[in-house]
C-alpha cells in the first residue's frame, strides 16, 4: 500500500477497542495518515480513540490536524470532528 494513502475511520456505537484494533492493522500495513471522525454524540467517543491511541502507542504517533465544523443533514445541523493522525 502507498504512504501517502490516508484513511477515514467513522466513529460509532461499536468498543473503543475494536477502532484502536482497526487503526493499528491500519498503520501495520504502511498508511501513514488516519483520519478519526466523531459525528454528533460519537465527538467524544473520536476524542476518547484518540487519547486511547496515544496512550497506547506513544511517540509513534502525532496529533497532524483537528477539523471542527456542523453539516445539514435533513433539515438540522450536525456538528464533527476529524482528528488526524500521523504515524512517525
Amino acid at each position: 500500500m502507498s504512504e501517502t494513502k490516508s484513511y477515514k475511520v467513522s466513529v460509532g456505537k461499536r468498543a473503543i477497542s475494536d477502532y484502536m484494533a482497526s487503526i493499528a492493522i491500519i498503520f501495520n500495513q504502511g498508511v501513514k495518515t488516519v483520519v478519526i471522525r466523531g459525528c454528533g454524540d460519537n465527538i467524544h467517543r473520536a476524542v476518547t480513540l484518540y487519547n486511547a491511541l496515544k496512550s497506547r502507542l506513544g511517540d509513534s504517533i502525532k496529533l497532524a490536524n483537528v477539523r471542527i465544523g456542523s453539516e445539514k443533514r435533513g433539515f438540522k445541523y450536525v456538528p464533527y470532528i476529524e482528528i488526524e493522525v500521523e504515524r512517525v
